[in-house]
């Protein structure tokens, strides 16, 4: 196939739209070349020439301000403020600064793009931003991305304007004579990077294979990293490489935070554009595309091959939040992502699968997600997605755990952190412990013993799990009821106390047994705001005859085990009757309820249930037999999202 083959468009005066450089056999191959690249003499830009090592980065400038453009604006917590700009903007919703030179003449700039949002409660505003990244070669160039659909207008402050004008001028403003023309690639489908898609009809635009849209038109070509064979476009090839003229570009698989995230790697200046596929100093990693194990193994992946880039830049898709949070803060300093930055990532990823770190609640999407942290990369996760089939696909690993530590160690700012302030109350060193059996255990401390709320159905090395969390040396288990499946999994707490309802019968083998009754208290001694913490037992039959739950009233924390069962279909299985539950319901109500801010049950994985959910387990109960998703059983239900109650009663 020859050059002309490959050649997808041609502007007015006859100059290619970008060139394609024929497909290799893998990632690691097109790696390997862009390596090769990287190490080669200028000899007519052709990889493949022995220079003496690698080629040295261009120095980065990453706060140059291009000549007629306007500064990101920025609060104290990194989040653009205003409309996002430090002054009046010419050019609307972008702004432009040159990053790079290369020894070549071509120039790198980073385009920022905001989009103003709605003003918060207290009146103050803030701007979305979007970072894009233009490449300039000989013949032509590359834009990454096309940010968010902001209002422009065009031939004044549209987004090919402002590329066009970059291109069309010299660092010191003046006018450049013939100037070259870009192209768009885009790294992946969500809309804050493909905006402006729609108003790139003259020009190729590169699209990744496996996140193809049924809006494509005649001049989206496929790219993915292996160039193979695709449905998609109209030659039936993806493109594994792109040609500027001088300088090449190679596509990078990223799969994660979408089916088809891409990357575009310019190996001999050392930059990799990167879209959101490992964040910008965080990634948001909780969608069903990114079960943690699996992107872990791409991570890894990443690295070996990106290994030989020694000084390698990364280029995120947000750049302003490289300086967000404590990220701004010692000892990273609000740096730009390089090598570094993926190794942390790397180790968040194997922190959350082994439970080697705790994750914090992530505030910004709520309860669902939690966020763990590598050192100068945090991840955003999902605890239902950490293996393929989630919670009960079965691809779990028995041996480990994960653990979240409750309230957050990590601030953000007061919006985002304000409301789940309540959360600071606890003071008892809570983690939330999940397992690949789908159990979740609650581990607290204080002053005089450890509390490890759980059951026998938790997996084998639980203890010792919660033994490297606790500061107290004295671990104590409690069960919550006396369910035989439960009750058949309490071997692995031997040798510990064991913290039972009344009538639970444990082998005396086991070790030293304390029963606890409705009205009793267990007090574990002060918490680490100093307050003397007594958890208050109160009996609610239902599930089980013997079912207690235990209200920590200091922290405002109820630990419910299987008495509320868990919110969904999944619901709440009675072994009495839905009227004998509705009235002791009540009455345990009348000495709970106002008393906590938070549920914690044997099964939620959020790190947060807030008390309307008893509202609807009271409200179902109360309420007719609706038709039942659970054949065998009679059905009960109420609410709606976090507050859907289902109760079934066997038939």
């Amino acid at each position: 196939m020859t050059r002309s083959d490959l050649t997808t468009c041609a502007d007015a005066d006859g100059a290619p739209c970008g060139t394609h450089t024929p497909p290799a056999l893998s990632r690691r191959s097109i790696l390997a070349a862009a390596t090769a690249l990287a190490g080669a003499a200028a000899v007519g830009g052709l990889p493949g020439v022995a220079a003496a090592g690698p080629r040295p980065r261009p120095r980065l400038t990453w706060y140059g301000l291009v000549p007629g453009f306007v500064e990101v604006a920025a609060d104290e917590y990194g989040r653009p403020e205003g409309d996002g700009f430090a002054a009046a903007n010419p050019w609307g919703a972008y702004t432009a600064y040159l990053i790079s030179v290369s020894k070549r003449g071509h120039r790198t700039w980073r385009v920022e793009n905001m989009q103003a949002l709605a003003p918060r409660p207290d009146g103050s505003r803030y701007a979305q931003g979007s970072t894009m990244w233009l490449f300039e070669g000989d013949r032509r160039a590359l834009l990454v991305d096309t940010a968010i659909d902001t209002p422009e207008t065009a031939g004044v402050d549209d987004l090919a304007t402002v590329v066009r004008h970059l291109l069309g001028h010299d660092d010191d403003g003046t006018v450049r004579a013939n100037p070259v023309d870009f192209d768009v690639a885009i790294t992946h489908r969500h809309g804050d990077h493909t905006g402006k898609v729609p108003k790139m009809t003259d020009r190729t635009v590169y699209y990744p294979d496996l996140d193809w849209q049924p809006t494509a038109t005649p001049n989206w070509v496929p790219v993915r990293h292996d160039g193979g064979s695709t449905a998609n476009g109209s030659t039936g090839r993806t493109v594994s490489a792109i040609d500027l003229g001088g300088r090449r570009i190679d596509v990078v698989a990223l799969y994660g935070h979408t089916p088809g995230s891409t990357g575009y790697l310019d190996a001999e200046n050392l930059m990799l554009a990167t879209g959101d596929a490992i964040g910008s100093a965080y990634v948001w990693a909780h969608f069903a595309s990114a079960t943690t194990s699996t992107y872990a193994a791409m991570l890894r992946n990443l690295r070996r091959d990106l290994r030989p880039l020694r000084g390698l830049a990364l280029l995120p898709a947000h750049f302003y939040q490289i300086k967000q949070f404590g990220r701004a803060d010692p000892p990273i300093n609000g740096r730009p992502l390089d090598l570094t930055y993926l190794d942390d990532m790397i180790r968040a990823a194997e922190g959350a699968l082994d439970g080697s770190i705790l994750a914090d609640p992530y505030h910004e999407i709520g309860r669902e997600a939690v966020w763990i942290s590598g050192g100068s990369a945090r991840m955003v996760y999902s605890l239902t997605n950490l293996y393929p089939g989630g919670p009960t696909g079965g691809n779990g690993d028995l041996r480990k755990f994960h653990g979240v530590r409750i309230p957050s160690r990590y601030r953000t700012d007061p919006f985002l952190d304000g409301p789940y302030a309540f959360l600071d109350n606890i003071r008892t060193d809570l983690v939330l412990i999940r397992d690949s059996a789908d159990e979740t255990s609650l581990l607290l401390t204080g002053t005089t013993r450890a509390l490890l709320v759980t059951s026998g159905r938790s997996a084998p090395g639980l203890l010792r799990y919660a033994k490297r969390l606790a500061r107290h040396p004295r671990i104590e288990v409690v069960l919550t009821d006396g369910d035989p499946a439960s009750l058949a999994g309490i071997g692995q707490f031997a040798g510990h106390r064991l913290i039972v309802p009344d009538g639970v019968t444990v082998p005396r083998r086991l070790g030293p047994v304390t029963r606890v009754g409705d009205g009793d208290r267990i007090d574990i001694g002060r918490d680490r705001a100093g307050r003397r913490v007594r958890l208050e037992v109160y009996a609610l039959p239902g599930r089980c005859a013997d079912s207690v739950t235990l209200l920590d009233p200091v922290s405002r924390v109820l630990f419910a085990g299987d008495a509320l069962g868990v919110q969904g279909t999944r619901g709440l299985t009675l072994g009495t009757s839905p009227a004998a539950f509705r009235t002791g319901l009540r009455a345990w109500r009348a000495r709970t309820d106002g008393r906590y801010d938070t549920i914690y049950t044997a099964h939620n994985h959020q790190w947060l249930t807030r008390p309307g959910y008893v509202d609807a387990v009271q409200a179902a109960v109360d309420g007719p037999p609706v038709a039942s998703p659970q054949p065998g059983h009679q059905a009960f239900t109420s609410g709606a999202g976090e507050f859907l109650a289902w109760v079934f009663v066997p038939q």
